[in-house]
């Protein structure tokens, strides 16, 4: 039989057709963004050793990818943790954990305080699943010891709360889970203090983040992390593919990048906060400042203690109403009402109306929320120019009435 000599294949193929990497005997200083969904395998055993967990390497990006593996291995260093979760935000994150820690008929013990779209998701959503959920104080580990139940699988908290931020006792915390509750698990989200203390160390199971905020620190990306024990975020990593929260390989490159930054940006940052706060708690326009690095706060002497490097970079003030809290919104110059935090400028919210809107009256009191609460999240800005933005911005502010305690 004579052979056809082979013909140069078509200009549609060779658009079509992948390129594979160039050969190199170096590899990239920086991390590559690898944006592939899919991956190539060689044949059914590799699949099946990839399935298994025989095999290192990558078949689908929901179910894994190189930048959320670097990703997650950094962060789950630096908390301490076994093994990390990329997810798709901090309240995936959550979620994931959430599914995977409990069934119909279990309950969930929450602090007090908590984010409010965790509150929603908690009381609104896993309800309609058989999931209920008790409340205690995470300043007060005996609250947690009463609000313990025999359904109680999972122990969910803030180290640092939103918006007054109270310091949770994490190790009183991890004390009573383990005696009262050993089958719960006890999950910090540990997005408001990053590098600040470990509370694995201090006897969590797990901690969650949004990644968005000061790990990403530039306000450009979504993502959440769930970091802890390999077993859990095996379990984990199964019910996050299977409802879709993974994170995507763009921002969790952003987000290593970001990760870069985050010890000199923390430090900065806190040091701000603290500087801020001390000036705004004696302004007369200013009737109250919750900030733990102050020695009037309530958990001051437990964050000397627990906490490194700072006290955290978010100052909440009580200018006295909603009318006065608009009107240090808009005589800011330079600081915006951005809905979210942790980015390198300062910004603020409003919590009343954005991170815990549609909450009832009775819970806004129990939290300590008022029309007049404004939450900064302190930038790397000079602390005097910060400082002469509020002061100018102050003047014009007409005193409020005290809050309602």
């Amino acid at each position: 039989m004579s052979h056809t000599p082979r013909r140069e294949p078509d200009p549609a193929t060779v658009c079509a057709r992948g390129t594979g990497f160039p050969p190199s005997s170096t590899a990239p200083l920086a991390p590559p963004i690898v944006l592939s969904a899919v991956y190539q395998v060689a044949g059914l055993g590799q699949i099946d050793a990839l399935y298994n967990g025989e095999e290192s390497g990558y078949f689908y990006a929901r179910d894994g990818h190189p930048n959320a593996a670097q990703l997650a291995a950094k962060l789950a260093t630096l908390e301490g943790a076994e093994a990390g979760l990329v997810c798709a935000s901090g309240m995936a994150a959550e979620a994931a954990v959430f599914l995977a820690c409990l069934n119909q008929g279990d309950e969930i013990a929450v602090s007090d305080g908590l984010y409010g779209k965790t509150v929603a998701l908690v009381g609104r959503e896993l309800s309609r699943f058989g999931v209920g959920h008790t409340v205690f104080d995470a300043t007060r580990p005996e609250t947690l010891r009463a609000a313990l139940t025999p359904r109680t699988r999972l122990v969910f908290a803030e180290t640092l709360s939103n918006p007054l931020v109270r310091l949770a006792d994490v190790v009183g915390l991890a004390e009573v889970t383990r005696s009262s509750a050993p089958e719960a698990r006890l999950v910090i989200d540990h997005t408001f203090a990053p590098l600040l203390c470990r509370p694995i160390e201090l006897g969590a199971d797990a901690v969650t983040h949004s990644v968005t905020k000061l790990i990403g620190g530039h306000s450009d990306l979504t993502q959440g992390l769930l970091a802890g024990g390999r077993a859990l975020i095996g379990r984990a990593a199964a019910v996050a593919s299977a409802f879709g929260l993974t994170g995507n390989p763009f921002e969790s490159w952003l987000a290593l990048r970001g990760a870069a930054t985050l010890g000199v940006r923390s430090e900065r940052a806190c040091a701000n906060a603290l500087s801020l706060a001390e000036r705004l708690a004696g302004h007369p326009k200013v009737v109250a400042v919750h900030y733990p690095g102050l020695k009037n706060h309530p958990d001051h002497g437990r964050a000397a203690r627990t906490l490194r490097g700072g006290f955290g970079t978010i100052v909440t003030i009580d200018v006295g109403g909603r009318s006065q809290a608009d009107a240090l919104i808009r005589a800011l110059r330079h600081v915006p009402f951005a809905p979210s935090l942790g980015d390198v400028a300062t910004t603020l919210s409003h919590p009343a109306t954005t991170s815990h809107r549609g909450q009832s009256a009775e819970q806004w009191a129990r939290q300590g929320i008022t029309p007049g609460l404004v939450r900064l999240s302190i930038g790397l800005e000079n602390a005097d120019d910060l400082w002469d933005d509020f002061q100018q911005a102050l003047e014009r502010v007409d005193a409020g009435p005290a809050p309602a305690l």
